[in-house]
Order: C-alpha cells, then structure tokens, then sequence
C-alpha cells in the first residue's frame, strides 16, 4: 500500500482499473439499501436453493421445482458472496486484476450452475446471460474494464427486475 498522506493505493495498480470496481460495489452496496424485508424471510430458502443445484441439475423434474423467488434468493447469495471476497481482494493488496478475473469467473461458473436448475423463464434467462458476461469477463486481460459494459448492465437490471417481480429483489 502506499500512504503518501494525499492518496491510500496498492502498489502497481492502476486507480482507473479500481475505480469501476469500487464504483460497482458502492453502487450495488447502496441499492441494497432499499428493502430489507426479502432478505429475512427468504433467509432459509437461500440455504435450500444453494444446495439444490449440485442434487437437482441432473434431473429435469428436480429442476422445474426450483421457482423464480428461490432462484432469485440464491441469485442474492452468490452475489453477495462474490462482493464480499471482490471487497477483500482490493483490501488484500495483491494482484486485483488477477483476483477480479478469478471472482468474475467464479461468479459466473456459479450463476450458471443455479440457472440450470431453473426452466426457460425470464428469471432464468436473464441469470444465464449474466453468467455468459461474467465469466467472459473473468477471462479478459483487464477483468474490472471488461466487467463495464452495457451488456452485463442490461443483464443486471433484466435480473432484478424479474426478480422483483417474483418477490426477491435482488441487486446485481
């Protein structure tokens, strides 16, 4: 880290490759401000949701019983599991781009995990291309820049409106 009493950055990264990500989670960080109540009652749900994928994905009837609002529950968790480790990589001082590039894959790998024990809804349609534009950007030589584009935006919104409309709203 360096402290020069007008600055606090991490040795050899770029503040505009941080920016957009500190940007994001404040963003994310803010929405999530809004509506407190989905995330106390679907608590347990998110438990159930998360371990279905592994038993239910290869069995296509295990996967038409995952609902929209279970999907979105478990949505919720995954993200805020990847904002908490993106938020403890830039705390860490290592390699961000590096670290980015591995979260934005997992965030990917695992969205798209949770979608495939969904059917063809919005909801699930809407997770499976984030997905894509996650792990696309995971795999970019600049992780946090690739991230910022309209398409893993209209993703984004697409996902928390539809999870909205199921009842748990979400803030990707």
């Amino acid at each position: 880290m360096i402290d020069d009493g007008c600055r606090l950055a991490c040795a050899g990264v770029k503040t505009n490759r941080i920016l957009p990500i500190l940007l994001t989670c404040a963003v994310l960080g803010l929405a999530a401000c809004g509506d407190e109540k989905p995330s106390t009652t679907a608590g347990p749900a998110a438990t159930s949701a998360s371990a279905t994928p592994s038993s239910a994905a290869p069995s296509p009837s295990a996967a038409a019983a995952v609902s929209d609002k279970e999907l979105c529950t478990a949505a919720e968790k995954i993200n805020k599991d990847m904002r908490a480790k993106l938020m403890t990589a830039v705390q860490s001082g290592g390699d961000l781009t590096k670290q980015t590039g591995a979260i934005l894959t997992e965030l990917g790998d695992r969205v798209t995990q949770l979608a495939g024990t969904a059917g063809d809804g919005k909801t699930a349609t809407a997770l499976k291309e984030f997905a894509a534009e996650a792990a696309k950007a995971g795999s970019a030589p600049d992780p946090g820049t690739a991230a910022d584009n309209p398409a893993m935006e209209k993703a984004s919104k697409d996902i928390n409106a539809a999870c909205k409309t199921a009842g748990a709203p979400t803030t990707f």
